[in-house]
């Protein structure tokens, strides 16, 4: 069987950086970005992630109105 490599990340519990890295730890583990990478995604992360806050707000909107009636 193949081994589930995914890491959830619900919070992160610290974050701090050396020797050209990026660490995030969190309760499942540890993350280490290349920094020079991360910088790179930040806008494409930033965009992904307001993607999908967008769609949470828009659902709890609608829930809202739906209330209301």
């Amino acid at each position: 069987m193949k081994k589930d490599n995914t890491l959830y990340v619900h919070e992160s519990e610290m974050l701090w950086s050396e020797n050209g890295e990026v660490y995030l730890e969190c309760g499942n583990g540890r993350i280490v970005f290349n920094a020079d990478t991360l910088f790179n995604d930040i806008p494409h992360l930033a965009a992904l992630a307001l993607k999908e806050r967008k769609k949470q707000e828009t659902q709890i909107l609608e829930l809202l109105t739906k209330i209301k009636e």
